[in-house]
């Protein structure tokens, strides 16, 4: 019985794929592309690991657009900034929706929040609220609380250099990722759940309502739950996605661990998302406050609106700073030359006698250039979410079926060598105007494109809280190298390798970032971290 449902399934799959292929009223051809096998198509022929690396060499075979199939389902590649602007941008409305992830949205749950939300009612009224709230004018008031995070983070890293100035306590040195990761958390948290959003401009602690176990709980199962996202999101990761029967096939079914796997997450996902909520909807001053304001007569749709969307806004904020700063940080120990510019502007604008802000990042144009050469170099997500074509399309003489889905190629796009001079060296002077900056006059730059919005997506689907994300990378990686010099530490696993840029070892699914690492910090002086301890 179950062999003749598979059958009479993939037949009337294939049969609608087909008929789809037959409205093109143009007879135009499809993109070029691997052709794959009969039926299975391209199912052997892409990984997870490294895919973005496999799409950026399609480029040079098949040009800067893409097409394979996977089973039933058409899938389009775009490898350059051209095209993906011209369909996700300027024809935003036809490719705002998803395609169908059926483990990862209908089975745990995660299509009720802003990623992966179909378009319509709902996903437009979680991005008014999140575009209300996280606007590039309204991320500036939120400036002081990141300031304030960056200064208590780069503190707990010096509190024994007063002492010791050559160093940190080796436990420290070994912890500092994670580190990190915790005060990043608190930061994120805060700023969402919070009720003292203001209390870093007041110079007061900030206890973000919630207790700091609260805190740290909500962090670590945050963190898995993101974990257990991301690889789920993971093109060709389960074949649910692919054959969207099988999330009727009982739990008991031998071959069916995905169901148990996505009820767990599920549960874990709802308490999530419910439990702080509900705790800080009373209060102010954060991100659930601005939401509230919007609707000033709440429901439940708005109340489930914001308690999803606040997740969202942790998940998409959190990891993706941290990845980010593990890319800062490891460049700066990797090119003590570029790391020493850094520096060098930092003291010619900001000095050592005040700690930097975020205001001064218009100052410091090699800061912002190192910064953005970060998110070139290692783009958080290679390849963004993908888009789904709404209706059929077509781009420069090729057929886009209706339902395809839509990949960005961010990765290919930011290491483009017709865009970018030996993109997989790191060089941040690429930025910088030809003639040079007043800050360091000696340096000249190149003027290659900047990279904008690029590593957060495209059209009606860009990540609406990179503004914030921009300035929490930026003010954390200009006050943690304001105080500290950032070095490998000798000894470590990695340091025998003698990694170099070209050779960092990366995450191989989900967001983009470098294997954990080891690093010494050295104090730049004890007045600057005194300065510090006095500023904090």
């Amino acid at each position: 019985m179950r062999t003749i449902a598979f059958i009479v399934t993939v037949a009337v799959a294939l049969g609608l794929h087909f008929l789809r292929r037959k409205r093109n009223p143009r007879n135009l051809p499809l993109p070029p592309g691997p052709v794959g096998l009969p039926l299975l198509g391209c199912v052997f022929n892409v990984s997870n690991a490294g895919s973005h690396k496999t799409y950026t060499d399609w480029k040079i075979r098949y040009g800067p657009i893409a097409h394979f199939t996977m089973l039933t389902r058409d899938v389009v590649i775009l490898n350059t900034r051209e095209v993906a602007n011209e369909l996700l941008d300027k024809r935003s409305a036809l490719y705002a929706d998803r395609p169908r992830q059926v483990m990862c949205g209908e089975l745990m749950s995660w299509d009720r929040g802003i990623a992966l939300c179909p378009a319509g009612p709902r996903h437009k009224k979680h991005r008014k609220l999140v575009n209300t709230t996280l606007s590039p004018n309204a991320s500036k008031r939120l400036w002081p609380v990141q300031e304030r995070a960056a200064r208590d983070f780069t503190l707990v890293l010096c509190r024994n250099n007063l002492q010791r100035p050559n160093g940190l306590r080796d436990e420290d040195k070994s912890n500092f990722l994670d580190l990190l990761r915790r005060s990043v958390g608190r930061n994120v948290v805060g700023i969402i759940f919070g009720s003292e959003v203001n209390a870093a401009a007041s110079g007061r602690s900030i206890t973000y309502g919630l207790t700091k176990p609260e805190i740290d709980d909500y962090i670590y199962h945050a963190e898995k739950a993101h974990e257990l996202f991301t690889k789920t999101l993971s093109s060709f990761a389960y074949a649910v996605d692919w054959i969207p029967w099988l999330k009727y096939v009982p739990e008991c079914t031998p071959f069916a661990d995905f169901k148990r796997e996505a009820r767990e997450a599920r549960l874990d996902l709802e308490k999530l998302t419910m439990d702080p909520f509900l705790k800080a909807r009373e209060r102010i001053a954060s991100y659930l406050d601005s939401c509230f304001a919007i609707t000033k007569d709440r429901t439940s749709m708005d109340e489930d609106s914001f308690a999803w969307t606040a997740m969202a806004a942790y998940t998409g904020g959190s990891d993706t700073t941290i990845a980010s700063l593990m890319t800062v940080f490891l460049a700066a120990a990797l090119h003590p030359e570029a790391q020493a510019l850094f520096q060098a502007e930092l003291n010619a604008v900001v000095g050592q006698d005040r700690l930097p802000t975020v205001e001064d990042r218009a100052s410091l144009p090699y800061v912002t250039a190192f910064v953005n050469e970060c998110l070139r170099s290692i783009p958080i997500a290679p390849l963004g979410v993908p888009h789904r074509a709404m209706e059929d399309d077509t781009l420069d003489g090729y057929y886009i079926p209706e339902g395809s889905t839509i990949i960005a190629n961010i990765w290919g796009m930011l290491h483009d060598p017709e865009v970018y001079a030996s993109p997989m060296t790191f060089d941040p002077t690429r930025f910088l105007p030809k003639e040079g900056i007043p800050t360091l006059p000696d340096i000249r730059g190149r003027e290659e494109p900047e990279v904008g919005s690029l590593p957060f997506g495209f059209g009606r689907r860009i990540c609406p809280g990179m503004h914030l994300a921009k300035s929490g990378v930026w003010i954390y990686a200009a006050t943690v190298l304001w105080a500290f010099r950032v070095k490998l530490r000798e000894g470590a696993a990695h340091s025998e390798k003698k990694m170099t840029w070209d050779s960092v070892p990366l995450s191989e699914e989900g967001i983009l970032y470098p294997l954990p690492f080891e690093v010494e910090l050295e104090s730049r002086s004890e007045s600057m971290l005194r300065v510090l301890a006095e500023g904090v």
